[in-house]
Parts: C-alpha cells; sequence; structure tokens
C-alpha cells in the first residue's frame, strides 16, 4: 500500500455514504485508511443499479480518490 496521506479522505472509525461518479452506493464504516487505500465495511447498500453488488458486513478495500465521502 502507499503511505502517502489523501486531503480530505475518510478517517477511520466514522461511517460515509461511499458516492461513486456521483452516485450513492453504500453506506460504510471506514476500518483502515492507509495513503490512497481504505478497507470499508458495509453498513447497507443503497438503493439503485449497484444495489445487487453489496451486503451488509462486506469489507473490501477501496481507491480513495475514486470516491466522495459524504459524513452521515
Amino acid at each position: 500500500m502507499h503511505t502517502h496521506e489523501q486531503k480530505n479522505g475518510p478517517e477511520i472509525g466514522k461511517t460515509y455514504t461511499c458516492v461513486l461518479n456521483d452516485v450513492p452506493v453504500y453506506e460504510a464504516t471506514i476500518q483502515k485508511a492507509q495513503g490512497c487505500w481504505a478497507t470499508v465495511k458495509v453498513v447497507k447498500p443503497l438503493p439503485g443499479k449497484f444495489e445487487q453488488h453489496y451486503k451488509s458486513g462486506q469489507e473490501f478495500d477501496i481507491k480513495v480518490q475514486f470516491y466522495d465521502f459524504v459524513e452521515r
């Protein structure tokens, strides 16, 4: 993993609505954040075209720069 810090990146332990290409995809809690990567745990998928791709409790790594994080 890269170790440089993202400006305005998500904070560990906080829950955000994760927005990809202006589409809210899921609510997730940040488990780890290191450089340009973060590990998220899905709280709930949001209604829309990606809803079937995610399940509550699912954990995975995301590239921070591709998302906007809206604090709940």
